[in-house]
């Protein structure tokens, strides 16, 4: 199996200095779409022309469009942003948001399609989703083990890449509205503020809770390439050229060197070496082989960068040449790389009166490839004695012949076609009004309670702990009987790993007996389980499975879901102009900012294994509540205060929307109640409801850019 050495170009030089150190291939983000938008990126002309630079070294290029679309960047932009490096030979594009995902596939349907870790695959079923739906390649979730990603090898044909080197996101990537909900620069947008580098304090324990080192994968190379890796990906869009040369160069190293010539001592000094580029609080190993811990966190978050200076060495594609002179006939060079040859004739050498041009005087000049993207590693002349040769037309057939090797080397690459980027998609029609549903999902036994005897909550959704607590007190007589007065269902994990899916498999099926109705799916791997075992109609998708445009809600409906739920980052204009006839929306809940495989209580004390709850305090002193779910191993990281949309019903009705979520984590039961009504009297009694509420409105009013 080829193993591809994946760096990042933020800039033009990170880009020369990468491919000149070694990297088959770079990924690169422009002006739009990408998941770096602070980054110095390209302009379309520049990626066109980066494109060209690393085909011609026979190199790749993947482009960056992993960030959530809203529905007109999809309709307006994406095609003609895309349309030029598309016929220009683009070698893939690195996607987060299923409708772009969609639009591509469907647009530029020999275009190969990578899903971004930020759709936080984790295991084979979500793996095998995106493989019948036309991904060549994921990007694995970070948090994945050497034996997860064996098993998605095993399971697919998908290209799997990961990421070797470079900076670690603390939540599971694509599942962060940490930035986003505190100061409207979103992570799903390319604008993360990196609120997760701050000081925090839990647990009696100060520092930079959230902040984990970043991770040096040199010593595992070999593990993760018999894992079954097939891209080896290094972070680093936002740094230096030197750093990317750098760490590009000491990776390239050692996957050139056989293992048994590796020796303990340079891997050693090569590691220090890396730690002189940049580290944060030193190195770890990531989730490859580590448990998550405090070994792997930057609690100071001290940056060390700039101890190594690297120099930037561009890359020349090696050429052969040949060059016959002869007075009987026109002079004739043929430069060739590989199998790709030009062959172009000049005039006819005259024979010399006076001083012939001399053999290494021609090679000399012939060798000379100046600022062309070749050099001559061997060079073959066959002359005819005593023969001038002015320099100009030495000069003059070199210039062609490499031109013309140039264009035969590039139109190998390029694209004829592509779609219409005036033929925009219709525009959608408004929706008749339908009776609200107002449906709840609680976690636990107090909330359960007090929802189990409300008549104006339509369907519950227990959480799967909840659920297991439940059977063990009352059986599956209990949820029978349950099933004859109201509708319940369960709610998914927030993620699933392989090993969970044993688990879930016995929790869903013994419901369904019980009589349950149906599904709150939160992540890919969860409805990818469900839909293999036919149950993708029971589907009602959490918010967190984006459906940031109408090509996302189409991509939803054709796996045949339930319903899916309006993106808690869209504001109030922009949820107006999506389409809302079969979604739902969450308008209570304290929102997960974080989803992480690291436990904040394990990081600052001792993990009992028992799911609990503590709280971080920023610098200014505000609360973030973190749910240990050590039954399924991730924190949850909630927003300080609860998201309420208490007086929007007419607005969201006006909308096409008539499915409401309350979404009930950390209230006590009397809280519970009190929302619960507050909440039923607005939204089906159409009253105006007043109470001592404080709520936060998210993003209704200001959106993200």
């Amino acid at each position: 199996m080829e193993v591809e050495l994946l760096a990042p170009a933020g800039s033009w030089e990170a880009m020369e200095g990468a491919i000149g150190a070694g990297a088959d291939a770079v990924y690169a983000g422009g002006a739009l779409f990408g998941a770096r938008a602070y980054a110095e990126n390209f302009s379309v002309d520049e990626l066109c022309r980066a494109i060209d630079h690393v085909h011609i070294r026979k190199r790749k290029l993947y482009l960056t469009v992993n960030t959530l679309l809203k529905n007109r960047e999809i309709s307006e932009r994406l095609d003609e942003y895309l349309l030029p490096m598309y016929r220009q030979g683009l070698d893939g594009v690195i996607v987060q948001d299923l409708g772009v995902f969609s639009h591509i596939r469907e647009r530029f349907p020999d275009l190969p399609l990578h899903a971004s870790t930020q759709m936080a695959v984790t295991g084979v079923s979500g793996a095998k989703m995106l493989e019948e739906a036309g991904a060549s390649r994921i990007v694995a979730a970070r948090e994945l083990s050497l034996g997860e990603l064996r098993q998605i090898r095993e399971g697919t044909s998908l290209e799997i890449e990961i990421f070797i080197h470079g900076a670690l996101c603390y939540s599971y990537s694509g599942r962060c509205l940490f930035s986003s909900m505190l100061g409207g620069r979103s992570g799903n947008r390319g604008r993360c503020a990196q609120p997760c580098r701050l000081p925090y304090q839990a647990g009696g324990r100060r520092g930079c809770l959230l902040s984990p080192k970043d991770i040096c994968t040199l010593e595992l190379l070999p593990q993760i390439i018999e894992a079954g890796v097939s891209s080896l990906k290094i972070e680093g869009r936002m740094k230096q050229p030197g750093y990317v040369a750098g760490v590009v160069s000491v990776y390239r190293k050692y996957l050139d060197l056989p293992l048994e010539e590796w020796d303990p001592k340079e891997l050693k000094e090569d590691k220090e070496f890396l730690k002189g580029l940049f580290h944060r609080g030193g190195f770890c190993q990531g989730y490859l082989r580590e448990d998550p811990g405090p070994a792997m966190i930057a609690l100071q978050n001290e940056k060390k960068t700039g101890a190594c200076k690297v120099e930037i060495r561009k890359s020349k594609e090696k050429i052969k040449g040949y060059l016959m002179l002869s007075s009987h006939t026109r002079a004739i060079l043929e430069v060739s790389s590989g199998d790709c040859r030009a062959v172009v004739t000049g005039k006819v050498p005259e024979r010399a009166l006076r001083q012939p041009t001399a053999r290494e005087r021609i090679l000399e000049q012939m060798c000379k490839t100046g600022e062309t993207p070749f050099e001559f590693e061997d060079f073959c002349l066959e002359m005819e004695e005593g023969l001038f040769i002015p320099i100009s037309q030495l000069n003059d057939l070199r210039r062609e012949g490499l031109c013309l090797l140039e264009e035969k080397l590039l139109q190998r690459y390029r694209r004829q076609g592509g779609p219409d980027v005036y033929d925009r998609p219709p525009q959608r029609v408004g929706t008749a009004k339908k009776d609200v549903i107002l449906s709840a999902s609680c976690e636990t036994l107090g909330q359960w309670k007090i929802l189990e005897g409300m008549d104006g909550v339509k369907e519950v959704f227990l959480g799967i702990p909840l659920f297991e607590r439940i059977c063990r007190r009352e059986g599956g007589r209990y949820f029978r009987s349950l099933s004859q007065r109201r509708d319940w269902s369960l709610a998914m994990p927030h993620i699933t790993r392989h090993k969970d899916l044993d688990r879930l498999f016995e929790d869903c099926s013994q419901a369904l007996s019980y009589g349950c109705k149906g599904f709150l799916v939160r992540d890919l791997e969860s409805f990818s389980f469900l839909a293999g075992n036919g149950w993708s109609g029971l589907c009602h998708l959490d918010a967190s499975l984006y459906t940031f445009n109408d090509e996302a809600v189409d991509f939803w409906r054709r796996q045949k879901v339930a319903a899916d739920m309006v993106p808690l980052e869209l504001n109030q204009k922009e949820i107006a102009h999506r389409d809302n006839s079969m979604s739902s929306m969450m308008v209570y809940g304290y929102i997960p900012l974080m989803v992480s495989a690291q436990c904040v209580q394990k990081n600052t004390g001792k993990c009992d294994g028992q799911s609990g709850r503590l709280f971080l305090k920023d610098r200014y002193k505000k609360g973030f509540p973190v749910q240990c779910c050590c039954d399924l191993c991730y924190n949850i990281i909630y927003n300080s205060l609860p998201y309420g949309l208490l007086g929007y019903r007419d607005v969201l009705l006006e909308m096409g929307l008539y499915r409401f979520l309350l979404s009930f984590t950390l209230e006590s039961p009397g809280r519970t109640k009190e929302v619960a009504e507050a909440f039923q009297k607005a939204y089906i009694q159409g009253q105006q409801v007043s109470g001592e509420f404080s709520f936060t409105k998210g993003h209704m009013k200001r959106g993200v850019e």
